[in-house]
């Protein structure tokens, strides 16, 4: 079974800047639904342990301490930049428990940045 048939929610692919940090790190959402995302790294370390709480900027709006799990790991690729390889990742995250507040916020970013479907 591929990934795209135990999707719940239809995921979209934003057409504004958006990023997760936590203290140690960041990543760049890839695509977002209301039940999570997929995260580009650069492949030191995954920036979201197992579960845990993120930040995140959806373009013009930012989001504190957003409950997540990572509910797969993908392979590294490389990427030539500037002449070196850089290797990239990538993590599937669900949101945990949102505030109303959030909730309403990515559903609002989605309805407004969604460029396509994932």
């Amino acid at each position: 079974m591929n990934s795209d048939e135990q999707r719940k929610h239809q995921r979209f692919i934003p057409s504004a800047k958006t990023f997760v940090y936590t203290a140690e790190s960041f990543g760049r959402i890839l695509d977002i639904s209301s039940g999570g995302f997929s995260l580009q790294y650069i492949d030191v370390e995954s920036p979201i342990r197992k579960k845990e709480t993120v930040d995140i900027l959806l373009g013009d709006y930012s989001l504190l301490k957003v409950p997540v799990t990572v509910v797969w790991g993908g392979k590294p690729s490389a990427t030539a930049a500037a002449n070196r390889s850089i290797i990239m990742s990538r993590v599937g995250v669900k949101f945990g428990t949102l505030t109303s507040q959030q909730r309403a916020t990515i559903d609002f970013f989605i309805s407004l940045h969604a460029e396509g479907n994932a």
